[in-house]
């Protein structure tokens, strides 16, 4: 029993230290900026130069319209989604998938890449829920569509409301612990980022 005690408690252990690589894998999926490469690569303006100064979708757009919307849109949602799918492959864990979404949303927002100069995070955690459960990525854009373009016009404040709301719908999913750990965190930190620019005027 003592000895059967003792190989579970060194797998658990070994388990756990697989979830580094993954931390680290889905930290530079998520860090790579493509807001600032596709504005490269296609001639739009730097968007840490305008706007918000945040390398997301929705600043990107200010300059490169709905085209650059869309383009760097769809690259973050694949980065989170990227980071979840790929983290099964590093680690047996079974909160490898809670590693990988959070930490990819956390590259998202602070990339080595470009002094830690990112975006909001709300794409990449979109693409890292959507991969786990269809339901809760649907709920939390549904959400925040219709709490910023028909209650609150203003894209921090309406996110901080749309986050928390789906951090209750994720409860009322019953979805896995590893994945329910996932949307709490991801909202959690998608919360906190919009929190410091509450006051921002550019909505």
């Amino acid at each position: 029993m003592l000895l059967r005690s003792c190989t579970c408690g060194h797998k658990r252990s070994l388990e756990t230290l697989t979830l580094l690589p993954v931390a680290v894998a889905g930290y530079l999926i998520g860090s790579v900026p493509m807001g600032v490469i596709l504005s490269r690569v296609f001639g739009w303006d730097d968007p840490r130069t305008y706007g918000s100064g945040h390398t997301g979708a929705m600043n990107v757009s200010r300059r490169a319209g709905r085209a650059g919307l869309i383009m760097v849109l769809i690259a973050d949602l694949l980065k989170g989604a990227t980071a979840t799918l790929i983290a099964p492959l590093i680690s047996n864990s079974e909160w490898a998938i809670t590693v990988a979404g959070i930490m990819g949303v956390v590259g998202h927002c602070y990339p080595v890449w470009v002094r830690f100069n990112g975006g909001m995070g709300l794409a990449t955690g979109e693409g890292a829920m959507l991969t786990q459960s269809w339901p809760l990525g649907l709920v939390a854009a549904a959400l925040l569509g219709i709490i910023r373009f028909a209650i609150i016009k203003h894209t921090p404040r309406a996110t901080v409301a749309a986050a928390l709301l789906a951090i209750v719908a994720a409860a009322l999913l019953n979805l896995p612990p590893p994945v329910f750990v996932m949307a709490l965190g991801v909202c959690g930190f998608i919360t906190v980022r919009h929190l410091m620019d509450w006051n921002r005027k550019y909505e």
